[in-house]
C-alpha cells in the first residue's frame, strides 16, 4: 500500500516520449494529485531521466507538451531534478549512466483527455566526474546505483533492498532482491510485508490515529519508521507523538517500549541477530545521537533515552542489546586526559570501555557499527569512518584489541546524505548502502580478510544464543 502526503487521489501512467535525440531521456511518466504546503490539490508530473551519452548534464531542466489523442496540445509542464525525497537537485550534474526522478508542475490548457505525454529534458553540458581515486579491493562489488535506503537479508546468500526516502515508510520504496551466488538483480512487484498494512492492521496498532483527538489521517503512516525486521516476528513503528511499540505482524498485542520522546526524532534502527533493536534520534548532521536498546519481544533493555551516553555517530549494539558501540570524547579515569574515539558502552549502567582512540570521528551520517558474536571468545566490529578523507572499512577484534585495515570504500557523502551497513547473518558479507547524489549499494566478501573477517567452522557460534552478561562490560 503506498500511502504518503504527496498522492491523494490518482496516478495516471502514461507512455512518457522522449521528444529529442540528445542524451537525455526521460521514461516512467506519470501526472499525479497531491496536495501543496496550502492544502489546495493540484496535479504534477513525475518522471524519471537517464543520461545515455558520454557527458555529464547540469542545469538540466524538464519541459513537456500534454497532448490529447488527436495530437492536440492541451497543457505545458516545467520541472527540475529531485532526489528520493522530493527536493530539488541543484549542484551535481546528472552524471553518464545515472539516472534521476523529476518532478513538474503542469498547466492544462483544456479539459481533456490525455493521451500523451512529450517530454523534453535539457542541460548543459559538462565533463564527467573522474571516479575518486581510491585503494578499493576487489573484494568490494558495486551491485546498484540509486538511493538504497533499506537493505534485509533473507537468508545467508539473499538479501532485499529499497530505493527510496529514508523518511517514508518502506512501502513506498521500489524493492529488489538480489542472489549474491547468481548475482541476480529481481525487481519486486511490491514491497516485501506490505500485504499485512491493512485497515485491521492499522486499527489495532493505532499508527493512523491523533492520540488526543482519537481521529485518524492516512498521512501518519508515512512517518511512523514501521518496520518488519527479519530479525524478529514482531514490527515496530511509532505513533503521532514518537511514541515507539512493537506488535506483532497483524497489529495485535501492541507493546509499548518507549514513551515520552515527542521532543526527538527517530531516524532509523540497527537491529541484532537476536532480534534487539538501537533506535537512534538526532534532529541534523552535528547533532549528537541519543538512543534505547530494546528487544522487540521482551521491551526496552536500556536505560531511558535521556539517562543514555550520547554518541557522535550512530550506535551499534551487542547481541543481547545490552552495550552498545558508540563514539565521542570523553575523560580517561586514570589519566584525567580527554580521550576521543570508539568506546563499548553498557546501556544500563553507562560504564564505558574504550576501544581505539581516533583523530576525528565520522558524523552521524556514516553507518553504525556493526557486531560480529564468533564465540564467546572472540567478537568482531566492523567500523567504515574517514582516515585523511576517504571513507575506510576496519575491523576491531575485541579479545586481541587489534584494529585492521581491511580497504578504502567508493562512498562519497554530503552532510545531507547518509549511508548504512548490514552484516549477513553468517557475517561473511558487508552490505553497504547509501543515498544522495552518489547513492548506491556495495557488497563486500568478508572471506577476503581471513584476519577478522573470515572464522573457523569449529569456532563458530548461534548469534541469536549469546550469554554475555554486564559482568563481561
Amino acid at each position: 500500500m503506498r500511502t504518503w502526503f504527496l498522492i491523494l487521489l490518482l496516478a495516471i501512467l502514461i507512455t512518457g516520449v522522449n521528444a529529442q535525440d540528445d542524451d537525455l531521456n526521460a521514461n516512467r511518466v506519470t501526472i499525479d494529485t497531491q496536495v501543496n504546503a496550502f492544502g489546495v490539490e493540484e496535479q504534477v508530473m513525475r518522471g524519471f531521466v537517464i543520461n545515455r551519452g558520454e557527458d555529464a548534464y547540469e542545469n538540466v531542466q524538464i519541459f513537456a507538451d500534454i497532448l490529447n489523442e488527436d495530437g492536440d496540445v492541451i497543457g505545458e509542464g516545467f520541472g527540475f531534478l529531485v532526489d528520493q525525497c522530493g527536493d530539488a537537485i541543484l549542484d551535481a550534474p546528472l552524471e553518464p549512466a545515472q539516472e534521476r526522478r523529476f518532478l513538474a508542475t503542469i498547466d492544462l490548457f483544456e479539459d481533456d483527455d490525455i493521451d500523451e505525454i512529450a517530454v523534453f529534458p535539457q542541460g548543459t553540458a559538462v565533463d564527467a566526474e573522474a571516479d575518486p581515486d581510491r585503494d578499493i579491493d576487489d573484494a568490494v562489488q558495486r551491485v546498484a546505483g540509486g538511493e538504497v535506503v533499506l537493505v534485509e537479508w533473507e537468508d545467508d546468500a539473499t538479501f532485499r533492498y529499497g530505493v527510496g526516502c529514508d523518511e517514508d515508510v518502506f512501502t513506498t520504496y521500489d524493492w529488489y532482491r538480489y542472489d549474491t551466488v547468481a548475482d541476480v538483480i529481481l525487481p519486486l512487484d511490491e514491497a516485501p510485508n506490505a500485504e499485512f498494512v491493512t485497515d485491521a492492521f492499522l486499527t489495532q496498532t493505532g499508527i493512523t490515529r491523533f492520540t488526543q483527538s482519537g481521529t485518524t489521517d492516512d498521512t501518519l503512516l508515512n512517518r511512523s519508521y514501521l518496520q518488519f525486521p527479519t530479525q524478529s516476528t514482531r514490527v515496530v513503528f511509532q505513533n503521532d507523538i514518537n511514541t515507539v511499540f512493537t506488535s506483532e505482524v497483524d497489529g495485535s498485542f501492541r507493546r509499548v517500549i518507549h514513551d515520552i520522546l515527542s521532543q526527538f526524532s527517530l531516524q532509523g534502527y540497527v537491529w541484532s541477530p537476536a532480534g534487539n533493536f538501537v533506535a537512534a534520534y538526532f534532529g541534523a548532521y552535528g547533532e549528537p545521537v541519543q538512543y534505547f536498546t530494546a528487544s522487540s519481544i521482551n521491551g526496552r533493555i536500556s536505560a531511558l533515552l535521556p539517562d543514555n551516553t550520547p554518541s557522535v555517530t550512530i550506535p551499534g549494539l551487542t547481541n543481547d542489546g545490552r552495550r552498545v558501540i558508540i563514539s565521542g570524547t570523553f575523560q580517561d579515569n586514570a589519566t584525567g586526559t580527554d580521550i576521543t574515539g570508539y568506546y563499548l558502552s553498557s546501556a544500563i549502567t553507562q560504564q564505558r570501555e574504550l576501544l581505539f582512540e581516533v583523530d576525528d570521528l565520522p558524523g552521524n551520517n556514516y553507518p553504525a557499527p556493526a557486531y560480529h558474536l564468533v564465540n564467546q571468545e572472540r567478537r568482531h566490529m566492523y567500523f567504515i569512518r574517514p582516515i585523511e578523507g576517504v571513507p575506510t572499512l576496519q575491523c576491531y577484534f575485541l579479545e586481541g584489541d587489534e584494529l585492521t585495515t581491511l580497504t578504502e570504500l567508493p562512498l562519497q557523502l554530503d552532510i545531507d546524505e547518509r549511508a548504512w551497513s548490514y552484516l549477513s547473518p553468517d557475517a561473511t558479507s558487508l552490505v553497504i548502502s547509501a543515498n544522495g547524489d552518489h547513492g548506491g549499494l556495495w557488497l563486500v566478501d568478508l572471506t577476503a580478510y581471513p584476519s577478522c573477517g573470515q572464522q573457523d567452522a569449529e569456532t563458530e557460534s548461534d548469534d541469536s544464543e549469546e550469554t554475555e552478561s554486564e559482568d563481561s562490560d
